[in-house]
């Protein structure tokens, strides 16, 4: 049993009141008025002071009230002086620390954790006097608890709508009662079918009512998952601030992309790296005021953080306007530390330079201090960077500024996206990278061997039906395209072909399953609420698409397609096996439980079964023994598709009649969809 945590609370809403004050004093180092902001920062500290005193953290307590000091002193009125300013960031960044203290890793010992007082008895008359809370402050396990919750809730609601035509059926029924039946029964039959055709109609307004909302709700649960970028560029602004205070230097912050949210994960480990590279820009980058105004610059140097995403990865860069590297510095430090001699400094190119820094140990620093002179800046960036599998380039020209790109991948993200419609399946664009949309006709499309062209009164654009690239057995002949959409990236513009436009919706996208197909033009993936996937397009992937595209593919009727039976209780992995052998141009069938797949099995003729071992009830060998057992499926293929890897279950499996066994954490698509051909042909 994991132990008691006494601070579970307190974290979330000290991290809350400790967000605002960091805010509110960037604002008055911004030249905000000083009125307000001193009484909202008033208000944070007070509140802060009140919460550590309650879990008995008497120091930080100490700290929030030092900080009311500073905002309570005689001159505050007119405006907090550079050192309040300076001793508030420093108490904030106390707090912080004692915050980080307060962190366990999960299931650690109960000694591990600072140990909270006694709890003393509640004075009753001041919880009924305090107001009434209108927020509800929520752990990100709690949400994800949330997200699962709705997505099983939408998974059944799919099943039940499914059953829907059974009504239709008991209707057809009632009619030919009505009309064939005995006739004492007739006037009733007629009775019953008014009735259930009233009941069918209510039934799937309601249904469909209800899918809308659980939808809805699932967005809005998982968009709380995620965190405000703001977050990240106020933080790293007041790393800014503070390096440029501690050397007397002023500077521009400027922020592009904060309307974005970010996994919370990626949101730390960015953080981690950046600061580095912010300070660095600060410290080495910018000049002083006398060397801005000698080099004809604003006195104010500037420093500019960017965050776009493209496809699965997030590109967040930090550039200034300052000096550049210094290249010939990084020669004699070199030289004079003993890791190159003479002669390979003075061979040393601007790009093997740049790689120099980023090995760390060397600072062009004149001195070692708090903010510089050891030479681990680039150095810890990098690795935090590595450790997130992503790179770190840097860019810098001698005299106009140095700019540090950070590529990671972007995990969960939030984003505007258009959605559009397609063989009857949605995908998502990033709205970012939409141009505009515009009414496509058959002879707007120029058709060459060379490739299809939209013209357009601006000239001619690549032009790429989506059709086929969400289901391999679809083409674009013989099919009016409807809509297009103008779609662009560095590589240039191309135009969508998509059967309509649905609209624009805010989309909580996260990168695409390990065991779906990875196609170049697709970034991630968005579940809706029963669990099932979007593709969320890559612009850049879909450009190049259709650059590369020469004609229509014409992979293969659907019809002639062998019909899959994937047997499986995960939604998850139904899904994933749906997207593959569909993206392959298989028909498929599903079914959750080894019951439910035997039914459909001799109700209809497959071409082969994909099924599980563990499932509830009637388990993967059963399933296949029952199909052995049966004269009219015992001929009907069967993979197995499981977590277990023991011999005795692969010897049971071959026992039972599986014609291959393929483990999930050894999976390999080509593999699986070798085998199926070879055993559907």
């Amino acid at each position: 049993m994991a132990p008691r945590d006494p601070f579970r609370y307190f974290r979330v809403e000290a991290r809350e009141l400790l967000d605002g004050l960091n805010q509110g004093v960037l604002e008055l180092e911004r030249g905000g008025a000083p009125g307000e902001a001193i009484k909202r920062l008033l208000r944070l500290a007070h509140t802060l002071k009140g919460a550590s005193r309650v879990v008995r953290l008497p120091e930080l307590a100490d700290l929030a009230h030092r900080v009311e000091e500073v905002l309570q002193s005689p001159s505050a009125d007119s405006g907090i002086p550079v050192a309040g300013l300076a001793a508030l960031s420093g108490f904030l960044r106390a707090i912080a620390q004692g915050l980080d203290g307060l962190d366990a890793p999960e299931g650690a010992p109960p000694d591990s954790v600072p140990k909270a007082a006694p709890e003393a008895p509640l004075d009753n008359t001041a919880a009924r006097e305090a107001p009434r809370p209108d927020t509800v402050r929520l752990e990100i396990a709690e949400l994800d608890s949330v997200l699962n919750g709705l997505r099983e809730a939408g998974g059944r609601l799919a099943a039940l709508k499914s059953q829907t035509s059974g009504l239709k059926r008991a209707r057809r029924l009632a009619r030919d009662l009505a009309v064939e039946g005995p006739a004492e029964g007739r006037a009733g039959a007629h009775e019953l079918n008014a009735w259930l055709e009233g009941f069918d109609r209510r039934a799937l307004a309601t249904l469909d009512q209800a899918e809308r909302d659980l939808a809805q709700a699932h967005d809005k649960a998982a968009r709380l998952r995620l965190l405000p970028a703001t977050l990240l560029f106020d933080f790293l602004e007041r790393v800014a601030r503070d390096a440029a205070r501690v050397l007397d230097r002023q500077i521009r912050f400027v922020s592009e992309g904060a309307d974005q949210r970010l996994d919370a994960a990626v949101l730390a480990a960015l953080q981690d790296a950046l600061q580095h590279v912010v300070r660095n820009a600060v410290v080495h980058g910018l000049e002083d005021a006398a060397g801005r105004r000698a080099a004809g610059k604003d006195v104010r140097g500037l420093v500019r953080i960017r965050l776009i995403r493209r496809g699965e990865n997030l590109f967040l860069a930090c550039s200034d306007d300052g000096r550049g590297i210094r290249h010939d510095e990084v020669r004699r430090v070199a030289v004079s530390r003993g890791l190159l001699s003479k002669a390979q400094a003075e061979a040393l190119d601007e790009q093997a330079a740049v790689a120099l820094l980023l090995k760390g140990g060397i600072s062009t620093a004149k001195s070692v201090s708090e903010l510089s002179g050891r030479g681990v800046g680039l150095d810890a960036a990098r690795a935090v960077v590595e450790r997130m599998r992503g790179r770190l380039d840097i860019r810098s020209t001698p005299g106009q500024g140095t700019e540090v790109e950070l590529q990671v991948p972007g995990s969960l993200v939030s984003f505007e996206t258009l959605a559009v419609e397609a063989g009857g399946r949605q995908a998502l664009i990033p709205f970012q990278s939409v141009r505009r949309a515009l009414r496509l006709d058959p002879k707007d499309i120029a058709r060459s061997p060379e490739g299809d062209t939209v013209l357009l009164p601006q000239g001619g654009l690549p032009y790429l039906a989506l059709r086929p690239l969400l289901a391999a057995s679809e083409t674009e002949s013989g099919r009016l395209p409807g809509a297009g959409v103008v779609v662009w990236s560095g590589a240039g513009e191309a135009v969508l072909g998509v059967d309509r436009i649905v609209g624009i919706r805010e989309s909580v996208v996260q990168p695409m399953p390990e065991l779906s197909p990875r196609p170049r033009f697709a970034s991630g993936a968005s579940l809706d609420a029963a669990g099932a996937a979007c593709v969320v397009l890559d612009p850049e992937g879909l450009v190049e698409e259709a650059r590369l595209m020469r004609g229509s593919p014409a992979p293969g009727s659907l019809a002639a397609a062998p019909r899959i039976l994937v047997v499986d209780d995960s939604l998850t992995t139904r899904m994933l096996e749906q997207s593959i052998l569909e993206t392959a141009g298989y028909r498929v069938e599903l079914a959750s439980s080894g019951e439910e797949g035997l039914a459909k099995a001799r109700q209809e003729r497959f071409g082969l079964i994909l099924v599980d071992v563990e499932m509830p009830g009637m388990n993967g060998f059963e399933f296949l023994e029952s199909l052995a057992a049966d004269p009219a499926l015992r001929a009907t293929p069967a993979i197995l598709v499981t977590s277990r890897n023991a011999p005795e279950d692969r010897r049971r499996g071959e026992a039972a009649g599986a014609r291959d066994y393929i483990v999930k954490g050894e999976f390999d698509q080509a593999r699986l969809l070798g085998r199926i051909r070879e055993l559907t042909a």
